[in-house]
């Protein structure tokens, strides 16, 4: 009896401690009201607004089905901090770590990607890494895993500076090259409005890969918000009355990518140089202005970008605007 409440009292003070909104997450997975959760979640919003395509997003349903990954991470904190038995026969986050890693580079299963965010954001079974948990919480997120979205928001990481682990090598060393070949929610709505605004897809997606990492709630110190980084002024002058909504963000920013693109000939560098330091500074510059951050923005673009020339339509990104608003 004693013992009984010893451990219970363990595990309630592990799952506090330890486990913290990952536990919370499986909390709110197992209970029914989580159907009506994720009608309101970003990730929802997107897979509703493309109906007539098919949609490569990730849902608990769909993981109950295939594995039960995410039960068992659960379950194996619980029981490597606890030292008892475990379904995976793994007695060590060294071991924990291997096994999530092989999971999640051969089957880039959301929840072994989560794990491995999680392994490398608290340090467990390898040295912390900031950088490569964002990576890692990016990945899964683009696949709809609500908790690596909560995580991606609180991780102080920058995903693109990650090396990923060898293990990860055949997925490629960026969430863009996964998100094109996953085409998740995010890609098809590039997909959709990316042509009417006269806009490259690959262009846009790139701009995304660098500004948010594809993170629809991120947000600058300079109050830049969601997947465009939509500054305040951009969000008025292209009718974007929530920026953290992905579809209204995606036109607000390929509205005014249109727009850069027109006015300076479909020069991708100047386009890029203007969508992070404003085309006034491109324009006092004659170029590309010499701020570090700009400069090294325009490179991570061409990282994902290797046109130096965007086709310019006749068509103005103001006119677009206006047969296709901003706003929802």
């Amino acid at each position: 009896m004693l013992l009984n409440i010893y451990y219970d009292d363990l595990r309630r003070l592990l799952l506090r401690y330890l486990l913290r909104s990952a536990a919370l997450g499986y909390v709110l997975w197992a209970i029914p009201s989580h159907a009506e959760e994720m009608v309101a979640s970003p990730v929802a919003e997107v897979e509703q607004a493309a109906p007539s395509e098919p949609v490569a997003s990730y849902s608990r349903e769909q993981s109950t089905l295939k594995n039960d990954a995410y039960k068992q991470f659960i379950k194996l904190q619980v029981s490597l901090a606890a030292g008892t038995k475990n379904s995976l026969g793994l007695s060590s986050y060294e071991q924990a770590h291997a096994h999530y890693c092989a999971l999640a580079g051969e089957s880039r299963d959301p929840d072994a990607q989560f794990a491995m965010g999680w392994f490398y954001s608290m340090g467990k079974g390898v040295g912390v890494n900031h950088d490569i948990a964002a990576r890692f919480f990016s990945l899964a997120a683009i696949q709809g895993h609500r908790d690596a979205r909560e995580w991606l928001d609180k991780e102080p990481g920058n995903a693109e500076l990650a090396v990923l682990p060898a293990c990860m090598h055949k997925q490629g060393n960026s969430a863009a090259e996964v998100l094109f070949r996953k085409r998740g929610p995010i890609y098809q709505l590039v997909k959709k409005h990316a042509p009417v605004y006269g806009v490259d897809v690959d262009f846009a997606m790139a701009v995304i890969a660098v500004e948010s990492g594809f993170n629809p709630k991120a947000t600058s110190r300079k109050k830049a918000q969601g997947l465009m980084q939509l500054l305040p002024d951009t969000q008025a002058r292209f009718h974007v009355k929530d920026a953290y909504d992905p579809e209204q963000n995606i036109k607000g920013g390929l509205s005014y990518l249109r727009w850069l693109i027109t006015y300076f000939k479909g020069d991708v560098e100047l386009v890029a140089a203007a969508y992070n330091a404003g085309e006034n500074a491109v324009q006092r510059h004659q170029g590309i202005p010499p701020y570090p951050e700009t400069r090294d923005y325009v490179k991570r673009i061409a990282h994902y970008y290797k046109k130096k020339h965007h086709e310019v339509k006749q068509r103005s990104a103001m006119q677009q605007a206006e047969m296709v608003p901003a706003a929802s």
